[in-house]
């Protein structure tokens, strides 16, 4: 590297000190020579300012400073002798040797000249040596800085950064046109953070400006920048920390590929020479080709990661059925993020064929805010208007952009581009990517994310057909265990319960229920339902009417019939232990045209039912009616020889009831007699004025114990006594429970015992003798308080079953519960396993409950305790 040196230098600066003062230094020499000439009369001494001047002024200088002297001369020896002829010059010249110190002068201010030329000569030549050197040391470290940047972000900053200290600038700007070609965007400058943001667009006139620029591919200079109409001092420099004198603009162009546009600015004035135009020209190729070259090695990797996404993605295709779509979805995702520049986000949106909308498929970039669950309708939003025109849309900056609607909450992204994702005229989605900055895509990126999008649609036909297999080998499978249980089954319950429990296992259906045709009401029965749902249903005798609901539409019309929206349909009727249903499909199980029984679909959000499903329940009601058809004798001589058993066993029942109420009337009655004289004794007992305090207390509590007995001896007379319609009253269950509980409820404390009624508040009032359906109540909740000798919750609840037109009152406990062995027969006579128990409440109750036309059951929770449920009609009066 060559390098001036130091005595050099300073001899360059002293000349320079020198050259300021020059005229002066002249001057001096000049007087002193006019002052001292009259005492030496000798042309020598002229030499000084002769040289001083051919020093400072060079050859020309030199030459008319010397001519000038000697004319001086002469005038001053004419002076001094007072002679003024020629003859006495030329004598005086050659006598004194004057005319050889003159010719000597000129010499010599001829010879200082020439030196002098020639010293600047050389020190031009080492200026621009070192001007040369220079330029080519900085333009190799911006080469160098560019090729191989410590952060490849900052490979910009580096190039503006080497041109500003090759141009000496005060500062300067990099911008280059977004992929578009519709912005321009400042990617790097030397300012502080403070003074300029970057990566963000420049005004209109700065992308005129770059765009003019790069058309033209040559140097632009503003030497005056206030005073200039270019626009460009409007923007990009004015109201910085620096203000602009004079710009240097540089465009950096490489065959067809036009990078940017670099802007050095001035705060002073500056003027630029054609070596330095010149040399901006060179770095400007230079720069732009290590700049090419770059991009297009960068490109070139682009390409092999594009293809080995795309051969991942095709390899996670062929493994979809192991992978999983979500999985192939992600990886897509993913793919869109690493391959396309600039994208912070990526999501793919699946299109719901059934509802029309659109849901996360996959996300990459930020959190799904719906948990998968969030929906756009079809139409609604960017992706939503893709979706319906099947063209790739590129917002470039969502804040300008009229086609962007901004909702409630700012959008944190500023360009958008979204593809659809097809196949063949069907539409599957979309795949969508967004950028934090403004104008971050061009068409490249829109080829790339179509591809990817083609990609997305394939992974989806291939979810779908797999889909589609499995649910085929489904199908199959049910209908060959439905069509085994034809063959090897007699017993339609069986048969009806496993294929809803199959339905509802293979199918993933919520609910799944049949209902069979009753001939006698003409009402359709619930026969069989999946899970614990379809056991309380089918514990309660659940029924409907022809008409009433989907189901009773389907019976009425006997055509399957199902909707995805059973909020839409005027006859739905919303069962309370249905309550998310929202999807549902009915089918006839007929045969000949007589319609056996209804097979009834349920489903809930965000599955949906379709037309496969209807094909699928049509096929196994088929073979249910076949089933039913083929069991219909067996079931007949079934049901006739259970009804023969149950009428044989309810008369039994019934002759033991009229046995044990008429041994109770009897036995209450014997009792009255004798139990009323005890207490009249009692009672004139009572009126002694001799009793001891302690007989006195004793006394009392006999008494109080006599009436109870009383109390009790009536209650059973009343029980078994004929009721007339006049008996019944409108009583409110609440309330009965209300009381009861005001009873009890020392008792309930002393027991430890937790006490809960959850009523329904608009509870109808039922005709009711209100006296023994509180015993009833008061002896459900005495047998729960026995039952928990270590304390527990007792839980008491109403309900109005309007399907029935009952009232529905369940008292449930947290005790030991009903031993399997006397479940069966808990309700009947001296049933008990209390060891001071006589077994008659629950049949006092029992006897109670069908007096007023309800029913009454017993069962064990299946955690812990017993449950009784009571079950009251509404519109029942006596003499019906």
């Amino acid at each position: 590297m060559l390098s001036r040196s130091a005595p050099s230098l300073a001899s360059n600066r002293i000349a320079k000190v020198a050259d300021k003062y020059s005229v002066w230094i002249v001057a001096v020499l000049a007087i002193l020579y006019i002052v001292s000439f009259p005492v030496h009369r000798a042309p020598i001494f002229a030499v000084f300012p002769v040289i001083a001047a051919a020093w400072f002024f060079r050859t020309r200088g030199g030459l008319s400073a010397s001519i000038i002297v000697v004319v001086l001369d002469l005038f001053l020896i004419i002076v001094i002798q007072g002679k003024n002829t020629w003859e006495y010059l030329i004598k005086h010249e050659f006598e004194n040797f004057y005319l050889l110190g003159h010719i000597f002068l000129i010499m010599a201010g001829w010879s200082v000249g020439q030196l002098r030329e020639m010293d600047d000569n050389r020190l031009k030549f080492e200026s621009e040596l070192y001007s040369r050197e220079r330029y080519l040391t900085l333009l190799k470290l911006a080469i160098s800085d560019i090729l191989n940047p410590k952060d490849p972000n900052d490979r910009y900053y580096y190039l503006v950064t080497r041109l500003v200290n090759l141009f000496v600038a005060d500062y300067g700007y990099f911008l280059r046109l977004s992929p578009n070609k519709e912005q321009a965007v400042i990617v790097a400058s030397t300012l502080s953070f403070g003074e300029q943001v970057f990566n963000l667009p420049s005004t209109s006139d700065g992308t005129s400006i770059t765009t003019s620029i790069l058309r033209a591919e040559d140097i632009l200079t503003i030497e005056d920048l206030p005073n200039s109409q270019d626009a460009i001092k409007s923007t990009l420099f004015r109201d910085l920390v620096t203000p602009a004198h004079t710009i240097f603009s540089i465009p950096l162009v490489a065959k067809d590929y036009k990078l940017g546009v670099v802007l050095l600015a001035y705060s002073s004035p500056r003027r630029f020479t054609s070596v330095e135009i010149n040399q901006a020209k060179e770095a400007s190729d230079q720069m732009a080709l290590a700049i090419w070259n770059i991009q297009q090695e960068i490109e070139l990797q682009q390409k092999l990661r594009e293809a080995k996404a795309m051969s991942d993605i095709a390899l996670a295709l062929s493994e979809t059925e192991h992978i999983g779509l979500e999985n192939v979805l992600q990886l897509i995702v993913a793919s869109a993020k690493d391959l396309i520049s600039n994208v912070d986000q990526a999501v793919i949106h699946l299109l719901d064929q059934q509802e029309q909308v659109l849901t996360y498929g996959a996300v990459v970039g930020f959190e799904d805010p719906g948990g998968g669950k969030k929906k756009m309708r079809v139409g609604e939003g960017i992706a939503g208007q893709v979706v319906l025109s099947g063209e790739t849309v590129n917002i470039t900056d969502v804040s300008t952009d009229p086609r962007f609607i901004k909702l409630d909450t700012e959008p944190t992204y500023r360009s958008l581009m979204v593809t659809p994702v097809h196949s063949g005229d069907r539409k599957l989605g979309t795949i969508s990517v967004s950028s934090n900055l403004p104008f971050a895509f061009n068409e490249n990126d829109i080829k790339l994310l179509s591809q990817l999008g083609t990609q997305a649609a394939i992974a989806i036909e291939n979810a779908n057909l797999l889909e589609n297999t499995q649910q085929a080998l489904k199908e199959s499978n049910a209908l060959y265990r439905i069509n085994q249980g034809l063959v090897t089954s007699l017993e339609p319950g069986d048969l009806l319960q496993d294929t809803v429990e199959l339905l509802q296992k293979n199918f993933g259906y919520y609910y799944v229920q049949i209902y069979v045709a009753d001939p006698e009401s003409e009402d359709f029965i619930m026969r069989a339902g999946s899970g614990r749902i379809g056991m309380q249903l089918k514990a309660r005798g659940h029924r409907i009417k022809a008409g009433e609901g989907i189901v009773g539409y389907t019976a009425e019309t006997g055509a399957p019939f199902f909707t995805n929206n059973v909020d839409d349909i005027v006859s739905f009727t919303r069962n309370p232990l249905l309550p998310t249903t929202k999807s549902e499909l009915t089918v006839p199980v007929k045969i000949a045209g007589e319609i056996l029984g209804l097979l009834d679909i349920h489903q809930t959000p965000p599955k949906y039912l379709t037309q496969r499903d209807m094909q699928l329940v049509t096929a196994v009601a088929d073979q249910l009616a076949v089933a039913l058809q083929k069991a219909d004798l067996y079931e007949s001589l079934q049901e006739s020889l259970r009804q023969e058993k149950a009428v044989r066993d309810q008369l039994v029942k019934n002759e033991r009831l009229v046995i044990m109420g008429r041994l109770l009337a009897t036995v209450s009655h014997e009792l009255n007699n004798p139990l009323q004289a005890i207490q009249n004794a009692l009672f004139l007992l009572k009126g002694e004025t001799h009793l001891s305090p302690q007989g006195r207390q004793d006394l009392e509590i006999v008494l109080a114990e006599s009436e109870r007995m009383a109390n009790m001896i009536e209650r059973l007379r009343a029980t078994y006594r004929p009721a007339h319609a006049d008996d019944f009253v409108p009583t409110q269950i609440n309330h009965i429970v209300e009381d009861v509980y005001a009873l009890t409820s020392t008792h309930l404390r002393h027991n430890q015992i937790v006490f809960e009624f959850h009523p329904e508040l608009d509870l109808p009032v039922i005709l009711a003798l209100a006296d023994q359906i509180r015993q009833v109540v008061l002896n459900l909740l005495m047998n729960a308080v026995e039952s928990m000798t270590d304390g527990g919750k007792l839980t008491v609840t109403t309900n109005f079953l309007r399907e029935s037109n009952e009232i529905l009152l369940t008292v449930s406990d947290t005790g030991e519960g009903i031993p399997a062995e006397i479940l069966p027969t808990v309700f009947e006579a001296f049933v008990t396993n209390k060891e001071r128990g006589t077994g008659l409440g629950l049949t006092i109750s029992y006897d109670i409950v069908i007096k007023h036309h309800g029913r009454i059951t017993a069962e064990n929770n299946p955690d812990a305790g017993a449950l009784f449920k009571v079950w009251l009609p509404v519109n029942h009066s006596e003499g019906k």
